[in-house]
């Protein structure tokens, strides 16, 4: 295992002192913030929506840029889409089609990091697909960190 990363967060991914405190905090009691028994504890968001294999909540830590950001979570602690059924694929359009009507932003992107989180930009080991909402004239261009360290990190 590399020195960037545990077995749970990938600490070099933190994009604020105070997500890497939080993401050290939760990695020293072994508790994943996505698993579904954590959430009511350890997330200050609330579940806005649960289905049987996704559930919705807002991004504590949102994007700069977005008009508003979602994460939808696996309810299974897996990292990867393909460790999940065919219908969760079924639910997931239902929840993304759900939640652009009722935002009716000017655009949507979504982005899914699936498979090791240290090649693949993720911060935390469970797969979740960040959903945002973009407004005509966004404050900043929302930038997702999706790709495997560069030759200059020091993922040794």
């Amino acid at each position: 295992m590399s020195a960037r990363a545990s077995s749970l967060y990938d600490l070099a991914a933190a994009r604020s002192a105070a997500q890497r405190r939080r993401m050290e905090e939760l990695e020293a009691a072994g508790i994943c913030v996505f698993c579904p028994e954590h959430v009511a504890e350890h997330q200050p968001e609330p579940i806005e929506h649960t289905g049987r294999h996704w559930y919705v909540t807002k991004n504590h830590y949102p994007y700069e840029g977005t008009a508003t950001h979602y994460l939808i979570v696996a309810r299974l602690h897996v990292v990867s889409f393909d460790e999940l059924p065919d219908e969760a694929g079924a639910e997931l359009w239902s929840i993304k089609r759900r939640l652009k009507a009722e935002l009716e932003p000017a655009a949507l992107a979504t982005v899914e990091r699936s498979g090791n989180m240290l090649y693949n930009g993720g911060s935390v080991a469970h797969l979740h697909i960040h959903l945002v909402a973009l407004e005509p004239s966004p404050s900043a261009t929302v930038r997702f960190r999706v790709s495997a360290y560069g030759a200059n990190d020091d993922a040794g």
